[in-house]
């Protein structure tokens, strides 16, 4: 039996493949006027990023004593210790720290008042992912917790919209109506 083979240009399964890439919402390569009238497609703002300030008040006994925002990309903690230390963690060595903080979350959310089970309940950690509230036992004072408060609800705001299906369509059938991309 002799097979067939399908030339280049052949023009039936050339439709195919345009019909099979748009209702796999495949886009076009342009740009994306975000006016469409099935909605708008903002871009996702990314949060301020966050300097947490750590005052060691006994041997492993940590509090979070000072946070404020920073510029995206420019978060860290510093790290007070009670012999006078002062140590910086930022960039790789504070994503490192964050990510073992995020694998081990279960130990931190037990308690205790070490440097992980802090970081994981400053501002830190909800940037690294806990999604609970911050813990009043682990600041200073209440003021501290409560200066970063608008800045966890962007964070929060940044998840949601971030994650969220997008209402708009971009691409050949952006103003069809039909779900498909076909008629309408």
């Amino acid at each position: 039996m002799k097979k067939r083979y399908l030339r280049i240009g052949d023009l039936k399964r050339n439709a195919f493949i345009v019909a099979a890439a748009t209702c796999m919402g495949l886009t076009s390569c342009g740009t994306d006027n975000s006016n469409s009238t099935t909605g708008t497609s903002e871009e996702v703002k990314v949060p301020d990023g966050i300097i947490t300030e750590l005052t060691e008040e006994a041997p492993d006994q940590w509090k979070i004593t000072d946070e404020r925002t920073t510029v995206p990309g420019a978060s860290m903690a510093i790290l007070k210790y009670k012999d006078g230390r002062v140590d910086t963690l930022k960039g790789l060595e504070l994503e490192n720290q964050m990510k073992d903080v995020a694998a081990n979350q279960n130990t931190y959310n037990q308690g205790g008042f070490g440097l992980g089970s802090v970081l994981w309940w400053s501002g830190m950690g909800y940037m690294a992912g806990r999604m609970m509230s911050p813990r009043p036992g682990y600041y200073a004072n209440p003021g501290v917790m409560n200066n970063t408060a608008a800045w966890r609800q962007n964070v929060q705001t940044y998840r949601q919209q971030s994650t969220a299906p997008r209402s708009g369509r971009s691409g050949y059938f952006r103003g069809r109506s039909s779900g498909s991309g076909f008629g309408g």
